[in-house]
């Protein structure tokens, strides 16, 4: 089953397509990490769908989709916040046993300053998000904020986790090298950083940039 986006005289809605019914096709697209979960590319030719398939109320489909984005950008936030835990910890295991200059590295001021992050102000901002949706109430806004920094601060604390490691970093001995990898892709599923950013502002100022 595939929900599509399509424009109509009332804006946009959404309307259910079958695969065996109505048809379309699903290619696995490979990426640099996140493999467990499936990204595709869907390619529909000829398909004619009754208005029966229609979801909601027709031109209900842009709300109804920034809806569903409060629920995903709260979780990519939640995906963030984890990847940060696990670096964090590889980070503080590696930092205790490693040894340079007569001492473990988590002695040294710079190394004991990386290990500084943001996770648990990236989970707090994730758990207000999950708050309002629960309570009911609409937050565009604060979802936005909870995925651009989230993502962002996942991609600093992983990059930090590696430089930390020195060169065992940048080898596929270490888990740090994976989760890096993992951190750049989250930024960008559910809107970009950049979007964030723009929904952000025109949540504050009511003037849209798009």
């Amino acid at each position: 089953m595939l929900i599509y986006t399509v424009r109509g005289e009332k804006g946009l809605s959404h309307i259910l397509i079958d695969r065996k019914e109505h048809g379309y096709e699903a290619r696995n697209i490979d990426k640099i990490e996140l493999s467990s979960q499936s990204t595709a590319q869907i390619f529909i030719t000829d398909a004619r769908v009754p208005e029966t398939n229609l979801i909601g109320e027709e031109g209900d489909g842009l709300r109804n989709t920034m809806k569903v984005f409060e629920v995903a950008r709260a979780h990519v936030g939640t995906l963030s916040v984890e990847i940060m835990r696990a670096s964090l910890e590889e980070a503080i295991a590696y930092a205790k046993e490693r040894k340079q200059f007569g001492k473990v590295i988590a002695a040294h001021q710079l190394i004991a300053a990386k290990i500084a992050n943001m996770v648990d102000a990236a989970s707090l901002m994730c758990q207000r998000v999950f708050g309002l949706i629960d309570a009911g109430v609409r937050c565009d806004m604060q979802a936005s904020m909870a995925k651009a920094f989230t993502t962002e601060a996942a991609v600093q604390v992983c990059r930090d986790a590696v430089q930390l490691h020195g060169g065992n970093g940048i080898t596929k001995k270490f888990n740090v090298e994976r989760l890096l990898r993992e951190a750049i892709i989250i930024p960008i599923p559910d809107g970009t950083t950049e979007i964030q950013q723009l929904i952000i502002s025109r949540a504050l100022t009511g003037v849209a940039a798009f």
